[in-house]
């Protein structure tokens, strides 16, 4: 029997379960109910009032049970936000769930994200026009929620000594809320006048671009004025913490559940008839989308594909990270699995999904050959994919690199294991470029990957297969869609 499952009702239940398993998780782990509630608060509040950047592990800083809190109580927030302006729910919003209960895993929370949003709120009061606030603010409220990316901007000038020693605590945390409306206001602006001429939307994460520019800007503006770097400024850039690989069980548990829970949602929004193979087909997405849908798979092919296709993503993951417990799930490697997950429905099939991921894993694997200090300290193979800052860096940069994979549904597998190899080149050291203060590191990295490849794949398309007009019918409402202006609801 078919039933409807929009994709409000399908991540508001994932956002309730996960926001049980991480209150269990919490009592469990200290033994009584109340000091896991004291466990509990004392790690949002952790969250809420430490430094917040690109290399900060949440399960790791303040334990498993308190991140999933995090990470659910910020879904919930965007999903809130999202039902009060009446916002139809589609593709472009399951990716801002995934990205965003991902990333609260590594540096996002509820009060961090609240002054972009409201930045945003602000430029739709602005230009509003004839329309009413709610209207204006449903047109924009999406990108909005992508830029909290920034949110280490909107923290970090409570900690830099060089502003607290001249204004006080207070008065950075007040910057860094004045930075964080300025945000807001002027996403919009740039993304609607400059994500169209960049990425030609083969980065999924288009708003990690423009974002990771933003983050350059204030870097660029913080040396000019005396402040010394913080964050990543080597290739090094995850510091995972002591606690990397500890709740591997949990972590392991969570992630099976959630690829269960979007192959039932899958099966039971299209009947037993989702499960026959020509319809299974669709989950994996081989052939591109037409014009305007190119990436948009949940309005071109419904619920069923799509929410197995989501689950097939959870599943691929699982069974990459799993085998002989090689890998150590740690806060970053969930999130960029979630992130994934979320934009099954928006543009990452799961074939082309799987080659920019064994382009990354051979980035990575030639990283290790060629790196003589991989050698010097003795570490096996096994031990740099599976463990620590390096084995960090590889799957997230695979997981967070699919948002790559239109570059391999329109030129093909071969030109997506290149693409893979380039985006973990990029994503391994261009965090040092901006300190940590996008947390989208990824789409920034994908963004100079798209600038790199795009002319050097048409140079050798002799046939013209790979025009700008061939490929993409319509740019310019794709590209408004994708950055989640315009888009059609």
């Amino acid at each position: 029997m078919k039933r409807s499952f929009t994709p409000y009702k399908v991540w508001g239940i994932l956002m309730a379960l996960t926001l049980v398993y991480g209150v269990i998780l919490t009592i469990v782990h200290n033994g009584t109910i109340g000091g896991g509630f004291t466990d509990l608060f004392e790690g949002l509040w952790g969250m809420v009032t430490n430094p917040t950047i690109l290399t900060n592990d949440y399960i790791a800083l303040f334990g498993v049970g308190p991140a999933l809190v995090n990470s659910a109580l910020s879904g919930l927030l965007v999903l809130c936000v999202f039902l009060l302006v009446k916002l139809p729910g589609s593709g472009l919003q399951m990716g801002a769930f995934g990205l965003t209960m991902g990333f609260a895993l590594l540096g996002k929370n509820p009060v961090n994200m609240l002054p972009i949003l409201l930045g945003s709120l602000i430029y739709s009061a602005v230009n509003k026009g004839e329309e009413t606030l709610r209207d204006s603010y449903k047109k924009h409220v999406t990108l909005a929620v992508f830029a909290t990316c920034l949110v280490p901007i909107v923290v970090q000038p409570a900690f830099i000594p060089q502003i607290t020693d001249i204004i006080g605590i207070g008065g950075g945390i007040t910057l860094g809320i004045l930075f964080g409306l300025f945000i807001g206001f002027i996403i919009n602006l740039v993304a609607t006048t400059f994500a169209k001429q960049t990425n030609e939307g083969l980065n999924l994460y288009v708003v990690g671009w423009l974002a990771g520019l933003v983050a350059i800007a204030f870097t660029v503006i913080y040396q000019t004025v005396g402040i010394t770097p913080f964050g990543p400024v080597n290739n090094n850039m995850w510091n995972v913490g002591p606690g990397s690989g500890a709740y591997n069980f949990e972590l392991y548990g969570y992630l099976f559940g959630v690829a269960i829970y979007f192959l039932i949602i899958g099966v039971l929004s299209g009947g037993f008839a989702a499960l026959k193979f020509k319809n299974l087909k669709q989950s994996f997405y081989l052939k591109a989308a037409d014009s305007r849908y190119r990436n948009n798979f949940y309005d071109k092919y419904g619920q069923p594909p799509v929410y197995i296709a989501m689950g097939l993503l959870a599943l691929l993951a699982f069974s990459i990270t799993l085998p002989l417990g090689i890998v150590h799930l740690n806060g970053p490697i969930l999130g960029a699995i979630l992130s994934m997950i979320g934009w099954g429905g928006f543009g990452k099939a799961v074939f082309n999904s799987i080659i920019i991921i064994v382009g990354v894993f051979l980035g990575g694997v030639v990283r290790y050959f060629a790196h003589p200090d991989f050698f010097q300290y003795g570490m096996t193979f096994l031990e740099y994919v599976g463990t620590g800052a390096s084995g960090t860096a590889i799957w997230t940069a695979a997981f967070w690199g699919t948002c790559l994979s239109p570059m391999a549904r329109f030129f093909g597998w071969r030109w997506g294991i290149v693409v893979g190899m380039l985006h973990f080149t990029f994503a391994s050291v261009i965090a040092s470029f901006h300190w940590g203060q996008c947390l989208y590191n990824n789409g920034l990295a994908a963004g100079f990957v798209c600038m790199i490849m795009i002319p050097i794949i048409r140079s050798f398309d002799k046939k013209g297969r790979y025009r700008p007009e061939n490929v993409f019918p319509d740019l310019k409402n794709d590209m408004a869609s994708a950055v989640g202006v315009e888009e059609k609801v």
